[in-house]
């Protein structure tokens, strides 16, 4: 191997990839891997960490430079059940650039995958069973020396073909003998305003859906409050402010947590954090510490709301006692989050349900940590010592040994569809689909999810409430009534529902040359000038609020009041000290504003009053496409004010409408325009994308098979749609044609079809195999 030429000694370099985090998430912050950094150059070890994120993936051409400038000997990777596809391209592309380099896998999912794995990914040498700086500094101390990799403790590597697991690595009972990746200047905070500290490792709760006690051998190991004071005071002198405690036991002793927290209020004034913490700790003295301290929210683990459903998972916890302690937490003004799951051993879809509405009766905001998953059979966890005891039923797919369980099982008590459903009831009581009705955006985005599956989504009432709402707002006053109706049949005792239905209900009725006045609707654009510029994020077009919502800037809402449409106005708005944007807080903008339309509130009584008198609106902008980059929801309103023959002048124009219908739910309103497309094939291509987004399957079928043997894209398409319908054998002939064989979307595909299909191992790897190489070379 070529070693660092100036010492000697083994070369690192470590990959974050992390796809489902935007580089200023604290996600993004390579934790784990930068302790193991900080770790090797305390050793005399050089290394280096690539980030590859969403929306920053790694630019390929860096990643060749690196390897090639720097001559890594060791490339790890911190490997997650979501992330490994991703980690084996990039181990494919080094091995190809750097043959004689060692791919070592660390992280979670690695402490207790089966050997079997490395036969399965031939890039990979070596496994990491135990802690990154344990492992890796004795494994550059072989690599330094020649000797054997049976010397190193902690990992799994392949000897003649055969996977060898060598003893346990020690780990570090003093965490403070590892260096601070922080204070060590490993992790680079510049696009960061908050980030992820650890104040421990570890867990002794028996829980059974969790690795954690078993990969920490039981134990909790601890950082110095010195040290976790020091690396706040390190942080916040460079403008880090936030911090999120990540360790599962940060208040595993109340002794230590108060000592932090009156260490914080003393020396670290002004921060916030999150944390998790026990509920039977929390007491007055505790709940003054933790907000004066900073917290802004504090976690617990829920799991589940049904006593039987705790009991068979191990989990020690009354969800009565939680309920208050929840209530008490909130009055003090901190905010609460709480982890659940569902899928768990012995839960129905009933108690899964039961779980939703304690969180919602005790007014969680379903955001954040909050949104509850699947249970993820991860390797190691307890359950999978015997699965068919949990009730526990894996789906019939061809998965290699690298893939765990993770989502794809059934239970005894939940069938593959009832978790499936839970996981949407979930995902329609979120807080930003909420937040979005109540603000009126993004309102085809939830109506899409709600009608695609609204045979999941019916049993519970908020999904026709959120529909109802949705049509009032775009004027959909017909299909508003049928919610109404179907409401009141169904849920005929939900107080929720007779509260909505019991009325009055607002509309909103175009006033010529109208004033704004408090309870409006107003259409404007505006833009603000600081220091005789622009200010890009302050410029907008077509914008919609209600008057007195509290949506604007107080500022902002008082120049707009008694405007007239059709003018322009220019005036000063502060903004506050805290606001989203640095280049604006604290500052006073000049701001120019043009007034489109003052639509005037008109108040329905009741159901009838939207047959007897709808406050309908003709809506006519010329700016379509402006509209159609800045407000969907006046786009979509004038459009169906449009006729056919016009729009089809702009086939985008047309096609948006199609897609506007079906994602309302508007099937027979879309059909006809679908029957008026003109037979080319970039229309129609475009078509079957929206029809495919948008959960029509069949239709999307029947469109793109009339060009699917002269398009590539509609032929990969056309595969997608048999999957969704599971006509899995018609797919697989369609991806298996010689003129799909370099297309990356059909090899993809091919993959997800030998699962399915439940094809041999060797199949599915071979394919795999196939996919990794096209897609390298496409980098």
């Amino acid at each position: 191997m070529n070693r660092n030429r100036q010492t000697g000694r083994t070369n690192f370099l470590f990959i974050h990839v992390n796809e489902w985090a935007t580089i200023d998430s604290p996600d993004t912050i390579p934790i784990s891997q930068a302790y193991a950094l900080a770790t090797l150059r305390k050793y005399g070890y050089n290394g280096t960490i690539l980030g590859d994120y969403k929306g920053t993936p790694l630019p390929p051409k860096l990643f060749r430079h690196t390897l090639a400038s720097e001559k890594p000997d060791v490339l790890g990777f911190s490997v997650y059940d979501e992330n490994i596809n991703r980690v084996l391209v990039w181990a494919r592309h080094a091995k190809q650039l750097r043959p004689e380099i060692l791919i070592i896998l660390g992280g979670p999912q690695i402490t207790f995958m089966p050997g079997e794995a490395l036969v399965q990914m031939k890039d990979v040498d070596i496994l990491c069973r135990g802690e990154g700086e344990s492992v890796l500094p004795a494994l550059g101390r072989v690599l330094d020396t020649g000797r054997s990799l049976a010397e190193v403790p902690g990992i799994c590597y392949l000897e003649q073909g055969k996977a060898v697991d060598t003893p346990r690595a020690d780990v570090t009972e003093d965490l403070d003998l590892l260096p601070s990746p922080y204070l060590e200047g490993i992790i680079d905070t510049a696009a960061k305003s908050r980030v992820t500290l650890f104040t421990s490792r570890g867990c002794t709760s028996p829980c059974t859906f969790c690795y954690t006690t078993r990969a920490s051998n039981k134990k909790v190991r601890f950082h110095s409050i010195d040290r976790v004071i020091a690396e706040i005071k390190h942080l916040q002198a460079r403008g880090i402010s936030d911090f999120w405690f990540a360790d599962p036991n940060f208040a595993f002793s109340r002794t230590r947590l108060v000592e932090l927290l009156q260490r914080i209020i003393a020396e670290c004034p002004h921060i916030t954090f999150w944390c998790q913490t026990r509920y039977n700790l929390i007491d007055d003295e505790l709940l003054d510490l933790l907000k004066k301290a900073g917290a802004h929210t504090v976690a617990f683990g829920l799991e589940s709301a049904d006593h039987e459903v705790l009991g068979k998972i191990n989990k020690g916890l009354n969800p009565a006692k939680l309920a208050k302690v929840i209530g008490e937490v909130q009055q003090a003004g901190i905010n609460v989050e709480l982890f659940t799951l569902f899928g768990l051993p012995g839960e129905s879809f009933s108690h899964a349900q039961k779980t939703l509405d304690f969180v919602k009766a005790n007014k969680v905001s379903v955001s954040g940590n909050s949104i509850s998953q699947q249970l993820h059979l991860f390797f190691g966890i307890p359950i999978l010592d015997d699965p068919e005891a949990h009730g526990i039923k894996p789906l019939a797919v061809t998965k290699p040994a690298y893939q765990s369980i993770c989502r794809d099982f059934a239970t005894d008590a939940m069938s593959e569809d009832e978790i499936r459903w839970m996981s949407m009831l979930w995902r329609l009581n979120r807080q930003d689909f909420q937040e979005n009705i109540a603000t009126g955006t993004n309102l085809f985005e939830v109506a899409g999810f709600i009608t695609a599956n609204f045979e999941a989504l019916s049993c519970r009432s908020e999904a026709l409430l959120m529909l109802a709402r949705i049509y009032l707002y775009l004027e959909e006053f017909q299909a508003a009534r049928q919610c109404m109706v179907r409401l009141k049949e169904k849920f005929p005792h939900d107080p929720h529902v007779n509260h909505f239905l019991a009325g009055p209900f607002t509309g909103f009725r175009f006033k010529r040359r109208g004033i704004a006045a408090p309870g409006c609707r107003v259409i404007y654009d505006c833009k603000g000038i600081l220091n005789g510029q622009v200010v890009p994020v302050t410029e907008a077009y077509y914008q919609d609020a209600k008057l007195g919502s509290g949506r604007l800037l107080p500022d902002f809402e008082a120049g707009l009041l008694g405007m007239k449409a059709g003018r322009v106005s220019q005036y000063p708005v502060r903004f506050p000290a805290d606001y989203g944007h640095r280049e604006l807080a604290g500052r006073t903008v000049m701001f120019q504003v043009f007034l489109h339309q003052v639509m005037e509130p008109v108040i329905i009584e009741n159901m009838a009053g939207f047959l007897d008198n709808p406050p309908k609106n003709i809506y006519r902008f010329n700016d379509l496409e402006g509209l159609r980059k800045q407000n969907e929801t006046l786009y979509y309103m004038v459009l169906k004010d449009s006729l056919p023959q016009k729009l089809m002048q702009e086939m985008t124009d047309y096609l948006s409408l199609i897609n506007f219908y079906l994602r309302l739910g508007f099937r027979q309103q879309a059909e006809p325009l679908l029957d008026l497309l003109p037979r080319n094939g970039s229309t129609l291509e475009h078509a079957g994308r929206i029809l495919l987004a948008d959960s029509w399957p069949e239709k999307a079928y029947e469109i793109l098979s009339t060009i699917a043997d002269s398009s590539t894209e509609a032929a990969t398409n056309c595969a997608k749609a048999l999957i969704k319908m599971k006509r899995y054998d018609e797919a697989e002939k369609i991806v298996g044609s010689p003129s799909l064989s370099h297309d990356i979307q059909a090899l993809d595909l091919r993959v997800g079809l030998a699962s399915l299909r439940q094809q041999p191992l060797e199949i599915y790897l071979a394919r795999m195999d196939d996919l990794l190489d096209r897609q390298i070379s496409y980098m």
